[in-house]
């Protein structure tokens, strides 16, 4: 994005520092593109415009480590979403037919077991 708009450089570094924020959130391994060189900002750069010392304090105190990393200061940074790793959630409902496929599967490998150790006996 840095050759795109003026802030590109900026957005760039937010984008690695965000894509490692929530691979350490879901417990994954943070993807290799997000620490490129050019992922960092080449000035500290400040999310509160109103450059107040006391607002710059904060966000050097509670700013993420990934975004430290790239030079990006902000007291806050918002995941709208619950991040796990693994498979997506099943429904009640789902858990239930595929319990009740996996059931049948066994019975009728049971019975498919039974009618050969029959066979095996009258023989």
């Amino acid at each position: 994005m840095r050759n795109r708009f003026a802030g590109g450089a900026v957005a760039d570094a937010w984008l690695g520092a965000y894509a490692e924020l929530l691979a350490q959130q879901a417990s994954i391994v943070s993807p290799r593109w997000a620490f490129d060189g050019e992922r960092v900002a080449a000035e500290p750069w400040f999310a509160n415009e109103s450059g107040s010392l006391t607002s710059r304090l904060l966000a050097l105190e509670q700013t993420p480590l990934p975004f430290k990393r790239r030079n990006l200061y902000t007291p806050s940074v918002e995941v709208p979403l619950k991040l796990r790793a693994g498979r997506p959630a099943k429904s009640a409902d789902k858990k239930r037919r595929a319990n009740a496929e996996r059931q049948h599967r066994f019975r009728n490998r049971r019975k498919a077991e039974l009618a050969t150790l029959r066979a095996l006996a009258t023989a």
